[in-house]
C-alpha cells in the first residue's frame, strides 16, 4: 500500500503524457532504472579483421572503460530500430545485424554507493547481437580524446580495463580474450 504523496506523485506523471518511444526525461529515467530491470541491445560489432569495436565508458554510473557498445530500448521499439539507433549514436554508421541475439543475460552491477540513490543503472537485461560494419567504414571520434566519453576503438584481444559487468558475456567474447 502507498501513501497518498506517492500516490499522487504517480498520478501526476500519468497526466503528464509523457512520450516513451522518443525516450524519457533524464531524472524519471533513472528513477525507473533504480526500481526495475531496464532491457538494453549490446551490439558485438566486429570487421573482416576479426577485431572487435569498443567504446571509452567514463561517466558516473560504470567505471571508466572500455565496453561493448550499447543502448536502453524505448517504448514501442524493435530490436532491429534500436540495433540501428544505437549503432548510428555510438559509432556514427549502421550496422548489418542477426536478430537471433548471441546472448540475453541478467546484469546485476549492485548499489552504486558514489551515487544519491545507489539503485539508479544497476540492473539491466542485456541482449547482444551480432553485428558488423560496411566495409567502409572508417572511426571518426569527432576530436574526442581515448579518455573521452564514446570514443571509438579496434580491438584484437579485450583490454585490461574492459567494463567488468559485461565479463557476463565471457563465453562469447572467448576469441578476444588472451
Amino acid at each position: 500500500m502507498i501513501n497518498r504523496e506517492l500516490h499522487d506523485a504517480v498520478e501526476k506523471l500519468r497526466f503528464a503524457q509523457i512520450d516513451g518511444y522518443n525516450g524519457l526525461p533524464e531524472n524519471l529515467f533513472l528513477l525507473i532504472s533504480g526500481l526495475i530491470p531496464i532491457p538494453n541491445v549490446d551490439l558485438l560489432i566486429t570487421n573482416n579483421k576479426n577485431q572487435i569495436l569498443l567504446t571509452k565508458r567514463n561517466d558516473c554510473f560504470f567505471q571508466k572503460s572500455w565496453h561493448i557498445p550499447g543502448g536502453c530500448m524505448r517504448f514501442g521499439e524493435d530490436f532491429e530500430t534500436r540495433i540501428q539507433k544505437t549503432a548510428i549514436n555510438e559509432i556514427g554508421s549502421n550496422v548489418s545485424v542477426d536478430l537471433n541475439p548471441l546472448a540475453v543475460r541478467s546484469v546485476f552491477r549492485g548499489k552504486n554507493e558514489n551515487q544519491p540513490y545507489a539503485n539508479e543503472r544497476g540492473h539491466t537485461i542485456a541482449i547482444l547481437f551480432n553485428c558488423k560494419v560496411p566495409e567502409d567504414y572508417k572511426i571518426n571520434n569527432k576530436g574526442k580524446n581515448e579518455d573521452d566519453n564514446g570514443y571509438c576503438k579496434w580491438f584484437d584481444y579485450l583490454p585490461d580495463n574492459f567494463m567488468e559487468i559485461q565479463k557476463v558475456y565471457s563465453d562469447i567474447l572467448k576469441p578476444w580474450i588472451l
